[in-house]
């Protein structure tokens, strides 16, 4: 049986912490997204869930290149963005360890639609990357994508998908 010394036990320690770099706080794994109610069979909603204890800002631009976010929350297209999660809502006792945005149209326009995530701010969080999930469902599908965003960096296409126009219908022009 090989001795164990001090030397060779100080040799592990160094290689497992040194692959978590200097000073760097990881973020927890973006959690699965909990049950939301059902769509209507024209709806499209996009989720952003993530679960550190900072503020992300979901993005979603729709067909006529208009963007759903904090600060403009309803489009002409009828999307709106359901829940903004900021600093002053970030606790511990209200996530129950997930946050989550979404934006959703009940009768979404057919065409192109582009989800960006913006790492806004930490909350007084040491966190500088932080792991999210981003979930879009429309027409009886989902497409996920989970990824990480670095603090002050807006990652404006994460996931893109096209709503597929409805049969019979002549496709309404972008303005």
């Amino acid at each position: 049986m090989p001795r164990v010394t001090s030397v060779g036990v100080l040799v592990v320690l160094v290689a497992l912490f040194s692959c978590q770099g200097p000073n760097k706080a990881a973020s927890p794994p973006a959690p699965a997204l909990p049950g939301l109610p059902p769509l209507s069979a024209t709806g499209v909603r996009v989720s952003l869930v993530w679960a550190a204890p900072v503020d992300l800002d979901l993005y979603v631009t729709d067909p006529a290149l208009e963007s759903i976010y904090f600060a403009n929350p309803r489009s002409e297209s009828r999307g709106r963005l359901e829940r903004d999660v900021s600093c002053g809502v970030v606790t511990e006792a209200e996530a129950q360890g997930a946050w989550i945005e979404t934006v959703a149209w009940t009768d979404a326009p057919p065409g192109r639609y582009r989800v960006g995530v913006d790492f806004i701010e930490p909350c007084s969080s040491p966190l500088e990357e932080v792991d999210f999930r981003v979930v879009a469902e429309f027409g009886g599908k989902r497409e996920e994508r989970v990824a990480k965003v670095a603090r002050q960096r807006f990652e404006p296409i994460v996931l893109e998908f096209d709503v597929p126009e409805k049969s019979g219908e002549t496709r309404r022009k972008p303005r």
